[in-house]
């Protein structure tokens, strides 16, 4: 009797156990992702010495202090210039950042997580600029809406804040990107930083669905083989690697005054769609292209709800869409640029 009642304790404290162990996981799971599993935006506020992270934009860069403001608690953290064009200073004022967090005074917030993210800035503090930054978090958008093997971003209401007075506060919108780490948990994958990799040796279906979106947004400043804004995640077994973009800032969604299109291509406008992807059949393309018709309404939706998207850039950006909604509804126009024109 007494061992038949040790066992149901021992039972009933293991139940009790892997009780405790599935609502703590779930609520860290919950909890983790909470940070890039919302549309809204956040209010932040940072405060540092601007002018010495300015001039700090070397390949030996370092990073930091600054004052983080979120929710009215702040906090310690530091930043670091990070990127290839626009981290320099004669392509632009404000560089793209590293913020790194000390993870201990996190606790407790949606960045408990991190130890550090991307911060995408824009250019210049400037109104053309800021809707540049709004556009190319656009894409990210879209491009989540076509796949979960896509990168999370999160928009902010920033200010920033110059201890030494010597700038006038900054207010802009940015976003912050969803680490590669937290990407390959997310999808149960694995990074893969291996460069001369054929596009062909990708998942296909992934690859077409990437190729397709580039040339959605017009863009052609990407390379799998060179790992140009893009990542390769992995799986256990033995699956294709995943190729996933990142940066789209050259692109003719967002028609920034600096981007330039490749010279190889022959054309002189960004706004100019180009087919970057390697041929595939019609039967391979063809449930691709379904995948963007049947995704319409909401790509559509996601431009409309953009904060701080003005009418103007609302209404180029739809007209910029339609022309590709267009071309792959027109059985001839497809077959043309996504087929005939496609890389061999």
């Amino acid at each position: 009797m007494y061992l038949l009642m040790e066992q149901n304790n021992n039972s009933t404290n293991m139940r009790y156990t892997l009780l405790i162990v599935w609502i703590t996981t779930v609520h860290f799971n919950i909890f983790s992702q909470e940070l890039f599993n919302s549309d809204s935006t956040i209010q932040l506020q940072i405060s540092c010495d601007l002018e010495e992270i300015l001039n700090d934009r070397g390949e030996e860069n370092k990073y930091h202090d600054a004052l983080f403001n979120f929710n009215n608690t702040v906090y310690t953290v530091k930043l670091k210039t990070r990127g290839i064009y626009r981290r320099k200073k004669e392509n632009c004022f404000l560089p793209p950042l590293w913020l790194k967090f000390d993870k201990k005074q996190m606790i407790g917030s949606i960045f408990s997580e991190y130890k550090k993210l991307k911060l995408v800035l824009p250019c210049y503090n400037k109104p053309v600029y800021k809707q540049y930054i709004l556009k190319e978090y656009l894409a990210y958008k879209i491009y989540n809406i076509l796949t979960d093997y896509s990168f999370k971003v999160r928009l902010i209401k920033l200010k920033i804040i110059d201890l030494d007075n010597k700038y006038a506060p900054i207010e802009c919108f940015a976003f912050f990107i969803e680490p590669y780490k937290n990407l390959c948990k997310r999808v149960s994958a694995y990074p893969l930083e291996v460069k001369n990799i054929h596009p062909n040796f990708t998942n296909t279906e992934m690859i077409t669905l990437l190729s397709v979106f580039q040339y959605m947004i017009g863009n052609t400043d990407w390379s799998v083989k060179a790992l140009h804004n893009i990542k390769l995640i992995s799986f256990e077994n033995s699956k294709k690697p995943i190729a996933v973009p990142y940066d789209f800032d050259q692109c003719g969604l967002v028609n920034a005054s600096y981007a330039l299109a490749a010279e190889h291509l022959n054309i002189e406008s960004v706004r100019t769609r180009v087919y970057n992807g390697y041929y595939q059949p019609i039967e391979v393309l063809q449930p691709i292209l379904d995948k963007f018709r049947q995704n319409k309404k909401k790509i559509y939706q996601a431009v409309y709800s953009v904060p701080g998207l003005k009418k103007r850039y609302i209404d180029e950006t739809i007209k910029y869409f339609d022309q590709f909604y267009k071309t792959i509804d027109h059985p001839k126009k497809m077959s043309y640029e996504l087929i005939k024109k496609s890389r061999k």
